[in-house]
Parts: C-alpha cells; sequence; structure tokens
C-alpha cells in the first residue's frame, strides 16, 4: 500500500502499488508532454532571435551599402556639376565630351545600382535558406520528439499489458490457493469428525495404543524419505523398578549417539469418568528418562483437550523437570525434528572442541620436546662457542707473537735499507763528482809534456 497526501486539504489517501503505478504514469506522461512542449518552444524562440538577428545583419550591412552608394552618387553629380560650370564657356566641340563623360556616369551608377541589387538578392537567399535549413532542424527534432513519444507510447502500453497479464495470473493463483484451502480445510473438518467418532468407540487401553501406533507409522514414513538413517526407534520392553516408559528413540554419527529421547504416548476417552492431567504423569516420565540414560523426555497427549497452551502446540516443561516437553501428536515429527537438530549442532560443536583440545594438547606436547631440544642446543652451541673462544684466543697470541716478530725484522730491513740509501746517495755523488772532476784537462793540469803526448795520441787516431 501507499499513502498520497492532498496538497490543498492534507488528506492521505492510501492506494495498492497498482493504482499508484498507474497513477505515477500518468504524471509521467504529463510531464513529459510539458517537458516537450518546453522544449518546442525553446526551440521555436531560438529560430526566431536567430532569424531576426540575421534580418537584422543584413538590413545593417544593406544600409552601409546603400549609404556608401548613395555618397559616391552624390560625389559623382558634384564633379558632373563642376565640369559643367568648367565646360560652359567651352566651343560646342567640348559638348561631346560632356555627353561621354554624363554617359559614363549614367554608366557607373547603373553598375552601382545592380551591384546593390545583387548584394540584396544575395543576402535574401542567404536569409532564405537560412530559413529553410532552421525549419529543417525544427522538423528532424519534432520527428524526433514524435519518436520518442512514440517509443514511451509503446512502452506503456507494454507495461499495461504485462500489468494486466500480472494482475490476471494473481488472481488465478489467488483463486487456487483459496481452493486449496477450502479444499485442506473439508478434509480437516472431516478428520476431525473422523477423529472425535474413532475416539468415542474406542477403550482408554485401545487409544492409547493406537497413538503409539500412530507415531510408530509417523517415524516410519519419515525414515522412509531418508531421514534419520541411523536411528532406533523401539518400544521400551525392559521395566526398571517396576517401570518404563513407551518409545525410546537413539540416534548416532559415526557410531557415536548424540540424542536420545524418553517417549510416552498419553490419551483417553471424552466419556472417561476419571480425568487425568498432564502433569501427572511427568514425574514418572522423568524417572524413566534417568533410569534409561535418555536425555530428554517429551510427553505425547491427548489430555485436557480443553486446555489451549497444549493445543497451541509445544510445551516446555524444562522448568519444572529437566529438558522435558508435551506435545500433542501432530507435532511428533517437528519437536523429533527439532531436538535431533539442536542435539546435532551441539554434538559436532563438542566434537569440534574435544579436536582442538586434543590438538591443543599435542601442541602443547611439541612445544615441550621443542623447547628441550632449543634448550640441548643452546647448551652444545655455548660449549662450543667456548671451545671455539679459547682457540682464538690462544691463536690472537700468537699472531701477536709473529707480529712483533716480523715487527723487529722489518725494523733491521729498514735498518738494511737505510744504509743501502746512504750508500747510493754516496755512489750518485762520487759519479757525479767523477764526471765533473776526472777530465783529460784537469789530470793535465800543470803538466803540459803529458798533454802533448795525449793529443799526439789523438791525431794519430
Amino acid at each position: 500500500m501507499k499513502d498520497i497526501k492532498c496538497p490543498n486539504c492534507g488528506t492521505t489517501f492510501h492506494v495498492d502499488d497498482t493504482l499508484y503505478a498507474a497513477i505515477l504514469e500518468q504524471i509521467r506522461t504529463s510531464e513529459f508532454n510539458k517537458e516537450i512542449e518546453r522544449r518546442m518552444a525553446e526551440v521555436r524562440e531560438q529560430f526566431k532571435t536567430k532569424e531576426e538577428t540575421v534580418r537584422t545583419l543584413a538590413e545593417r550591412a544593406f544600409e552601409q551599402r546603400l549609404s556608401d552608394k548613395n555618397l559616391e552618387m552624390s560625389q559623382l553629380q558634384n564633379e558632373v556639376t563642376r565640369l559643367k560650370g568648367v565646360i560652359a564657356g567651352f566651343d560646342a566641340t567640348m559638348k561631346s565630351e560632356i555627353s561621354a563623360i554624363e554617359a559614363a556616369q549614367a554608366k557607373m551608377l547603373f553598375e552601382a545600382v545592380s551591384s546593390k541589387d545583387k548584394v540584396i538578392s544575395e543576402l535574401q537567399g542567404q536569409i532564405a535558406s537560412s530559413e529553410e535549413a532552421h525549419k529543417v532542424a525544427i522538423l528532424e527534432e519534432r520527428n524526433a520528439l514524435a519518436d520518442n513519444v512514440r517509443e514511451m507510447e509503446k512502452k506503456i502500453i507494454e507495461l499495461e499489458l504485462k500489468l494486466k497479464a500480472d494482475r490476471l495470473a494473481a488472481e488465478n493463483r489467488e483463486n487456487q490457493l483459496r481452493e486449496h484451502h477450502q479444499l485442506q480445510l473439508r478434509d480437516m473438518n472431516s478428520e476431525i469428525d473422523r477423529l472425535k467418532d474413532f475416539k468415542l468407540r474406542l477403550s482408554t487401553k485401545m487409544v492409547g495404543e493406537t497413538l503409539e501406533q500412530h507415531c510408530s507409522i509417523l517415524f516410519d514414513q519419515a525414515r522412509s524419505m531418508g531421514m534419520y538413517p541411523d536411528a532406533r526407534f523401539e518400544k521400551d520392553n525392559t521395566a526398571v523398578e517396576h517401570s518404563k516408559g513407551d518409545f525410546i528413540f537413539r540416534d548416532y554419527i559415526d557410531g557415536c549417539e548424540y540424542v536420545s529421547i524418553m517417549f510416552e504416548m498419553k490419551n483417553e476417552m471424552d466419556a472417561t469418568a476419571t480425568k487425568h492431567r498432564n502433569d501427572d504423569f511427568l514425574e514418572k516420565l522423568d524417572k524413566d528418562r534417568q533410569r534409561k540414560g535418555c536425555e530428554y523426555a517429551v510427553l505425547v497427549s491427548m489430555l485436557e483437550q480443553d486446555n489451549e497452551m497444549y493445543n497451541a502446540g509445544i510445551v516446555d516443561k524444562s522448568y519444572r523437570y529437566p529438558k522435558m516437553i508435551v506435545i500433542r501428536p501432530q507435532f511428533f515429527l517437528p519437536v523429533l525434528r527439532l531436538i535431533c537438530e539442536a542435539s546435532k549442532k551441539g554434538f559436532i560443536e563438542r566434537r569440534a572442541l574435544v579436536q582442538e583440545l586434543e590438538l591443543a594438547r599435542n601442541q602443547t606436547m611439541d612445544f615441550a620436546k621443542f623447547e628441550e631440544r632449543i634448550n640441548r642446543f643452546r647448551t652444545t652451541f655455548s660449549n662450543n662457542v667456548t671451545t671455539a673462544h679459547k682457540k682464538f684466543m690462544a691463536a690472537y697470541d700468537g699472531i701477536d707473537k709473529i707480529i712483533e716478530s716480523l715487527e723487529r725484522q722489518i725494523k733491521a730491513l729498514r735498518d738494511v735499507k737505510a744504509n743501502f740509501e746512504a750508500s747510493d746517495q754516496k755512489l750518485l755523488k762520487a759519479d757525479e763528482m767523477v764526471g765533473e772532476n776526472l777530465t783529460v784537462k784537469k789530470l793535465t793540469h800543470g803538466n803540459p809534456s803529458i798533454r802533448k803526448m795525449i793529443e799526439d795520441a789523438r791525431e794519430e787516431n
């Protein structure tokens, strides 16, 4: 449902989705038409403005050219008047020249008028072509808008047809559901009447046995559909402390039991003198549950048929006895499914927690072993480091001794090198002195006879 508020009186109307969609489509269609009219008015106004602008520019250009031609004509007329005054004193021979000048002026005036007419015709052609182009543009835009309008109308028609088809389909489904529900209601009423008649014709014991058979048949039907493949639903035939229940349900996952339920079925005729209550059987059912090691206890009862609390569905009695539930027969399979699913989820979570705990325990043990290995490695590594440190210290001492010995040898070698360098300097000095002083001239200085002998030997060579 949609709410529409009147803008004038403020009244709020409630309309369904179909009527609201129709109103919305009307509003959209009117707004679309208004938009088309507004766009057409804008296009007309633009065309009118452009047309006036072109006409104004053409008129201004024409007036400018006309004024130029008029000025030129006035100048020519002034020139003719001046020439007429000049040639007034000339003889008749000059009249032919004046006539030629007037003819030339008339020709020039005619050419000017022709040019002006040509310009006017060109401007008029430009205006006509501009108007034609604007008309074509407006026509094209109008055709495009018309196509859009036709497309929108086509879509609106398609949507209306689809809406009508959906409405008819919904009405057909509603009629079918109504007929189906009426059939179900008739069947249910007939079944209720049959059960009431059947109850009146049975004894109290037979009604109870029939209720047990009813639950057993329901469970067998559920198992035939693939439910509870590993479960067991059996009568409780073992009496403990002279007491036993009706049925025991147990289900398993991978061979491990994850849920167990003790069932008790109670019923009595409407005409029975002694009327029992459901609470009368809860204590015994709880003891049977504990004796047989079951987790849940379910009382399937037709007692207290006028009690609306039990007729409403599943009644939890766990505030009196742990995990105690009272149901009507029609809720046998739903409550069984609810208990199984809840227990299965809890069992899976517990098993996951146990696996995580086991994994954590194994990881703790692995960590302890890892810590032991780390400590052992740490001790061994520390011993190895100590031994290596001692060897390194001994090696340091030997290297220091070798360095001291080498330093002494280096010092001795440096002394030898210094001696060699001094000897080398002395040799170089001696060589220099020999090069400067050991000459024939210096050796024979003050001994002319020996110099004479040397010169003679040189000349002979």
